[in-house]
């Protein structure tokens, strides 16, 4: 039950972020190497802003980032969105400041951030920390909200038809522009959102992000674009991953399987038959589920 709740907790952390980057990805095709970056200032609006409570907090960290994330996109993003390579050099270098920024202002020291609520609870004899699994079921709620938005809403239909062809949905009326910058809004939210909200539990550092991104960027490489459930299944899974290793070795010995895995599963999934063994077993259970 413990492995179980810490894949929840673990979970609600790289599914927030992975979903963020999948919906900037899908609306704008841009991979969004700052996405770490914007999760270390949602810690970090947690921990410096110590007087409203924790709750306002997370609500200040998500008031102040996003008019930064609608400026960034407006005036750095726009333009060289055409070029797939500037858009990455650009969010990276997005990044490299935030993070600087963060160093010059409140020095490489990591900081903590007291958790609103002590004390652990029992989930079938078994005790957990109460805050872990509390920011965990928030953050998979949040997630669940998120899939709702894009497969059962107005909004989300047409952030799948921009993700699927850009070009025909602006022939059929829609305003790829303002879409792309809602999505690449919501998205940076999302990361702000898991940083503050994993405040109490992460190490609050300018560095804290970036380590983030391996994990994320597998989970954005083994979805598909604009089929935001596939980004936060891949998250899920990584997030199994990463808990059971840990579970069964030394946290070194589990971190370098870890990548040996998932480098080996991203490398297999590029081959041909792969491809073709997926296009079998989709034909092969459509008609089990249509009857």
């Amino acid at each position: 039950m413990d492995v179980l709740l810490a894949i929840l907790s673990l979970f609600g952390l790289y599914g927030l972020v992975t979903l963020g980057i999948a919906v900037i990805f899908a609306a704008t095709r841009v991979v969004n190497l700052a996405q770490g970056d914007l999760m270390m200032v949602g810690a970090y609006t947690a921990a410096v802003a110590a007087g409203p409570a924790f709750g306002w907090r997370v609500v200040l960290a998500l008031v102040v980032s996003a008019p930064l994330l609608l400026l960034i996109e407006r005036l750095l993003l726009r333009r060289p969105l055409a070029d797939g390579l500037a858009t990455m050099l650009v969010t990276w270098g997005v990044g490299m400041a935030l993070r600087q920024a963060a160093e010059l202002l409140f020095t490489s020291t990591s900081r903590t951030v007291e958790p609103p609520m002590a004390g652990a609870v029992t989930v079938l004899t078994t005790p957990y920390p109460a805050y872990r699994l509390a920011c965990g079921l928030i953050a998979v709620a949040v997630i669940g909200l998120v899939l709702l938005v894009a497969y059962r809403t107005g909004w989300g239909l047409t952030l799948r038809a921009i993700a699927d062809n850009a070009t025909m949905a602006a022939l059929l009326g829609t305003d790829p522009r303002r879409v792309r910058t809602l999505a690449f809004v919501l998205g940076g939210l999302l990361a702000v959102l898991a940083g503050a909200l994993y405040s109490p539990v992460l190490a609050v550092n300018p560095t804290m992000g970036f380590s983030l991104l391996v994990p994320v960027f597998f989970g954005l490489l083994f979805s598909r674009p604009g089929a935001l459930a596939t980004a936060a299944g891949a998250a899920l899974l990584i997030a199994a991953l990463s808990v059971l290793l840990r579970a069964w070795m030394s946290d070194v010995l589990a971190e370098v399987l870890f990548y040996l895995i998932v480098i080996g599963v991203a490398a297999l999934r590029s081959r041909p038959w792969i491809w073709r063994f997926s296009s079998w077993l989709s034909r092969l259970l459509l008609p089990a589920r249509a009857s």
